[in-house]
């Protein structure tokens, strides 16, 4: 089938990364691809994925903006439309008395209203927890799929100077305030462990501060941006989500895929995957340091906690889990637009 991917957004973050990756394995998996998109963002798509500019620094609400994409969606004359995002649910959905193609809309985060998705025939979620603001007949649960992670083990004790006798544990992410490493940070504060956090972003001098304060106890590298994240969880003792909020974690997947044993803060996707055991509140240091506290004085138990994750989900959160259940719900919005 042909398909038109619309993303509205600019920048680079997880939204982008997965519009990417779904165009790219739709593409090899034989279908032919469109992207609608900023520019800069088209020059980053794989060559067997089509491209088509629009000018996404303008509103939601901009009429040359409108205008512009009721055109090219028009003239790509497409099998189906999947908007991506709220921006693109918002335009495309506006558009809809004029397209012929029906529409799915893929929602990406907790936003305070959804009504963006209100005039599109289907909605794709990427949690579970996302789903419920919809009716189930008119919405699918499809994780973000990623490619295996290849995470060889190193020693990371020697390799960034840490104590021999300590655990060492692993963070990533962007360094903003929805990924919670302060909260982190004063969880492990003065335990006798070392912490590895991989990302670069706005927090990282408050961050910098704050682990100038930390007990000696406690050892915390800030590393920047890493191209070994899967080599870095792999090798530790542990990996531990704090944030504040997610809608999908990328770190989630890869670290459940490398085998890792994980703790998380209660978000998506973690809190649908892991036993209640490694799941504690968002924005609570003192339950977070004290699950730390008990489960690294077992971690056979640790591990043997994250067998059943390991094993049943596993599947979910590839490639392949991925492509063949968007085209599913390709196909059975096309059934039912085909029936009207």
């Amino acid at each position: 089938m042909k398909v038109c991917q619309v993303l509205a957004s600019r920048g680079e973050g997880g939204l982008e990364k997965h519009v990417r990756e779904l165009s790219w394995q739709l593409a090899e998996a034989g279908h032919d691809v469109l992207v609608l998109g900023d520019p800069d963002y088209l020059a980053t798509l794989p060559p067997q994925v089509g491209r088509m500019p629009i000018r996404c620094d303008r509103s939601r609400r901009n009429p040359l903006l409108l205008l512009e994409l009721l055109f090219k969606l028009r003239r790509c004359q497409c099998d189906i439309i999947h908007a991506q995002a709220n921006k693109a649910a918002a335009l495309v959905g506006s558009l809809r008395r004029w397209l012929a193609a029906p529409i799915v809309g893929t929602l990406h985060g907790i936003k305070r209203n959804n009504r963006s998705f209100a005039r599109l025939d289907h909605v794709i979620t990427v949690s579970r927890q996302l789903a419920k603001s919809f009716q189930k007949a008119r919405c699918s649960v499809v994780y973000n799929g990623i490619a295996t992670p290849e995470g060889g083990k190193i020693d990371l004790r020697a390799e960034f100077g840490l104590p021999a006798s300590q655990p060492v544990l692993c963070a990533a992410g962007h360094l903003v305030q929805a990924k919670g490493f302060d909260i982190l940070l004063e969880a492990v504060d003065g335990l006798p462990l070392s912490l590895l956090i991989a990302g670069e972003g706005p927090e990282r001098s408050r961050l910098a501060q704050r682990i100038e304060r930390l007990l000696p106890e406690t050892q915390c590298r800030l590393l920047g941006h890493r191209s070994d994240v899967p080599t870095l969880m792999a090798s530790a003792d542990a990996v531990v989500i704090s944030s504040r909020r997610e809608g999908f974690s990328y770190v989630f997947s890869e670290a459940l895929l490398l085998g890792a044993r994980i703790l998380a803060t209660d978000v998506p996707v973690a809190n649908e995957v892991l036993p209640a055991e490694l799941i504690v509140p968002v924005e609570d240091a003192q339950a977070l340091r004290n699950r730390l506290q008990s489960l690294l004085e077992n971690l056979d138990g640790w591990t043997a906690l994250m067998q059943g994750p390991l094993a049943n989900f596993r599947e979910d959160m590839t490639y392949k889990a991925m492509v063949e259940k968007t085209v599913s719900v390709y196909e059975k919005v096309l059934t039912r637009h085909a029936m009207r």
